[in-house]
């Protein structure tokens, strides 16, 4: 990691651990997985005031690009649970690719997918987006 710890804002970081806690719906144990090195990461995430905060880093509302070696690119914005809606490239904070991504910066590396077929997948590009609220 960019600067060696999750970095989020301080709504974010109160938002997403209320979601850790009333999250009941799990896809699978990567997704668990997922959640649990969320969970853990927040213990020594760096806490920013908002108008403090790095702009490359993936935040509620941002637009994120990920890629692989490979040539593959997908671009989706991170939401709150309530948002999301794959379809049309809203991914959930709390979904597997949303709790991997969040808090992470730019040029960082994540690894997606079960052990046996998982990909690193590079964040390439953040984009962060100045809307009013976070809905819970």
């Amino acid at each position: 990691m960019k600067y060696g710890s999750l970095v989020l804002a301080r709504k974010d970081y109160r938002v997403l651990k209320k979601y850790l806690k009333d999250n009941l719906y799990i896809e699978d144990y990567s997704h668990k997985d997922a959640l649990d090195t969320l969970e853990d990461n927040l213990k020594t995430a760096l806490i920013f005031e908002g108008e403090d905060m790095p702009e490359d880093i993936c935040g509620f509302n941002s637009m994120v690009t990920v890629s692989s070696i490979s040539e593959f690119q997908y671009t989706f914005q991170l939401v709150s649970p309530l948002n999301n809606d794959p379809k049309n490239g809203k991914i959930s904070v709390t979904s597997t690719m949303g709790s991997l991504v969040i808090g992470r910066s730019e040029d960082d590396i994540i690894t997606y997918g079960p052990p046996a077929d998982s990909v690193s997948l590079k964040i390439s590009k953040v984009g962060n987006l100045k809307l009013e609220k976070v809905e819970v």
